[in-house]
């Protein structure tokens, strides 16, 4: 769909494209929450069984093999995906066919780097020896290569529900594989092979969902168009994963794959419940901000207000409510042989949690055919961060994790003050927007800090502090959100509505 083209495309509810639009947001937001929250719910049940058969060292190994293989990733398909869903086309086309072709030319490239480049990783993070499986492990490019650009097609279609099922699949073998692998003592391996198999079934339900047929023809000027603004993009991807990753990178290099095992599951549990729901909100926020580029200015900074608002009061809830239970939590759920991971997890939590606001903002560049303006900042920012994760290296986990914290206050700020001057809003009604979620965490913090405070450490002080913490957010909702319940209430009112 072209920029300022009218937003005509079956999704209009009552007469009207933004509630239709808002209607078709939410049953997206609802797939995607059961497509990547399933697999994820499946993963993280699966990292409390390994937790519990596997040594931290062997987490921190193959943590190190896939910082590398996150970073290659991001490469995969030069950001022709996503040019696909920026231009709203319809239909299997000779574009999806090039989009393809690249993709695995590129996948294929990039596998066989990083198998050549296997000595060099095993001595940047001091795993001499474990050669073998760090090239495997570049063996999940192959496979995600061959199935990123059906997906790019499925989220472009907004059809989520049938995406749910490519993600359940892959996320429930995956796990079967892992603790069956990790029972009969293949250690590391069992996580690596556990990851392989489980994308692979996930690509292939994606190919038979589409009914996809591979076409092996390059159409040069649809690369080059399709190029121009993937590229922007996969800049962009290459920062953000820089950044994202850094902690990890640093660790493992300064430290040791046992510090990198702790500073692993520190993450596990901000992951599943915060950051991946974030990535739900990413998955799905693109695609309908490229629809309602149609719909006017008015409607667009209405939509970003209340995605604002809505994700502020999920992140900022679910970050400080984990920072509360992460000392319980680490030592029912994995056992106390992980408490080093204790303090880095509230941390992070907290650094998760402030995250909110970037991500509420973040798509809004891309969708607007802006993404270089995001590259050019997150470039110093980037270095910034990195220089302070080697800084505070030497003084542990915990120091890199309280600077990923304090980043992450600061880069929120920064780039909600750079969003309100591309969709042109203020401080102050921001502000206003993230005033339902500073309510809950008030509330949540007067009624669970004392009892964690004052609780000794176990099953019955995470019961404590979770009923405690629910009790004062539900009355804080009483007293400064209840517009918000509202809100809610009506979008789910227009996720019914067809």
């Amino acid at each position: 769909m072209a920029d300022g083209a009218p937003a005509d495309d079956g999704v209009r509810t009552g007469g009207s494209p933004v509630a239709g639009l808002r209607g078709t947001a939410v049953r997206s937001f609802g797939w995607a929450a059961v497509s990547l929250g399933g697999s994820r719910l499946l993963v993280f049940l699966t990292t409390l069984l390994l937790a519990r058969l596997l040594a931290p060292a062997d987490f921190g190994l193959v943590a190190a093999g896939l910082v590398i293989v996150t970073f290659l990733e991001i490469a995969l398909d030069l950001g022709v995906g996503s040019s696909l869903v920026y231009e709203q086309e319809t239909g299997i086309t000779g574009r999806v066919h090039t989009a393809f072709l690249l993709n695995v030319l590129v996948a294929v490239t990039l596998a066989g780097a990083g198998v050549l480049a296997t000595p060099l990783i095993t001595r940047f993070f001091h795993t001499e020896g474990q050669e073998a499986l760090i090239r495997v492990l570049f063996g999940y490019l192959v496979i995600r290569g061959a199935g990123q650009i059906q997906d790019a097609v499925l989220k472009r279609d907004l059809r989520f529900r049938e995406r749910a099922w490519s993600e359940l699949a892959g996320g429930a073998v995956r796990a079967g594989v892992s603790v069956a692998l990790a029972a009969a003592g293949y250690g590391a391996w069992a996580i690596v092979w556990g990851l392989l198999v489980g994308e692979l079934l996930a690509t292939a339900v994606r190919w038979i969902q589409l009914g996809f047929r591979p076409r092996l023809r390059l159409d040069l000027p649809a690369a080059r168009t399709l190029m121009r603004f993937g590229l922007a993009v996969t800049a962009l991807r290459v920062l953000s994963t820089a950044s994202n990753n850094a902690d990890y990178l640093v660790v493992g290099r300064y430290l040791d794959v046992t510090a990198l095992g702790y500073y692993l599951m520190s993450y596990r549990l901000p992951e599943l419940v915060i950051a991946n729901a974030y990535w739900v909100l990413s998955s799905v926020a693109f695609p309908l901000y490229a629809r309602a580029r149609g719909a006017g200015p008015e409607a667009f900074r209405s939509a970003v207000l209340r995605t604002l608002r809505l994700v502020t009061l999920f992140g900022f809830v679910a970050g400080v409510g984990l920072a509360l239970l992460a000392r319980d939590a680490v030592l029912v759920l994995l056992s106390p042989t992980w408490a080093p991971a204790i303090t880095p997890m509230v941390l992070i939590s907290l650094a998760l949690g402030a995250s909110a606001v970037e991500y509420a903002s973040g798509d809004v560049f891309p969708a607007v055919g802006r993404p270089g303006l995001l590259v050019r900042l997150n470039v110093p920012l980037a270095v910034v961060k990195l220089a302070g994760f080697v800084l505070a290296a030497p003084y542990g986990i915990v120091a890199v994790a309280a600077v990923h914290l304090g980043f992450s206050v600061v880069y929120a700020v920064i780039r909600l003050a750079v969003a309100n001057r591309v969709v042109g809003l203020r401080f102050r009604e921001d502000l206003a927007a993230m005033a339902p979620a500073a309510w809950v965490v008030g509330g949540m913090l007067a009624c669970a800090l004392p009892v964690r405070l004052l609780t000794e450490p176990g099953l019955g002080a995470l019961l404590l502090i979770s009923a405690a913490a629910a009790a004062g957010g539900t009355a804080a909702v009483a007293l400064g959100a209840r517009s918000t319940v509202g809100e809610l209430r009506d979008l789910v009112r227009a996720a019914r509505s067809r």
